[in-house]
C-alpha cells in the first residue's frame, strides 16, 4: 500500500510540474516568419496593426506559435495560430457551437485565424479580415 502512495504521489507531482512549466515557465513562443509576413501583408491591405506573441498551452509538436494581431485604432486582437501540420490547423479551425458564422476559425494552409472574445457589432471588422486572409497566397 505504501508503494501505491508513493507512485501515485510521484505521478501527480509530474503531471503538476508539466502543467505549470507549460503555462507559466515555458519562454513565449515568438511570431515565426510566416507569421511575420502575415503581418506585413495585412498592413500593405490597409488593416494597419502589429503582432504580438501570445502564451500557450499547446504542445510544441502542435504548434509553432501564437500571435495576437492588434489593429490600430480598433479595441478587439484576432489570434493567428501558426500550427505544424495541415491536419492540426484542421483541428484548430473546426467549426465551434457557440460562435456565429462571421467569427468562426478560418484556416489557410498552416494558419489559423480566430476572432476571440469579438462580439455581434464586429461583424464588418471580421469579414474584412477574413477576406484579406483568404487572398493569402
Amino acid at each position: 500500500m505504501r508503494y501505491v502512495i508513493i507512485i501515485v504521489t510521484v505521478v501527480i507531482v509530474l503531471w503538476i510540474s508539466q502543467f505549470a512549466y507549460t503555462l507559466w515557465m515555458r519562454p513565449v513562443d515568438q511570431p515565426t516568419n510566416e507569421l511575420r509576413e502575415l503581418e506585413k501583408y495585412f498592413n500593405d491591405q490597409k488593416i494597419i496593426g502589429h503582432i504580438y506573441p501570445v502564451r500557450h498551452g499547446f504542445s510544441h509538436s502542435r504548434v509553432m506559435a501564437v500571435t495576437a494581431f492588434e489593429i490600430r485604432d480598433y479595441p478587439l486582437p484576432f489570434g493567428l495560430t501558426a500550427c505544424k501540420t495541415t491536419q492540426e490547423a484542421m483541428i484548430f479551425s473546426a467549426p465551434r457551437t457557440d460562435l456565429p458564422a462571421e467569427l468562426q476559425p478560418v484556416r489557410n494552409g498552416n494558419l489559423v485565424l480566430d476572432f476571440a472574445s469579438w462580439g455581434d457589432d464586429t461583424y464588418s471588422m471580421a469579414h474584412s479580415v477574413n477576406k484579406r486572409f483568404w487572398l493569402i497566397s
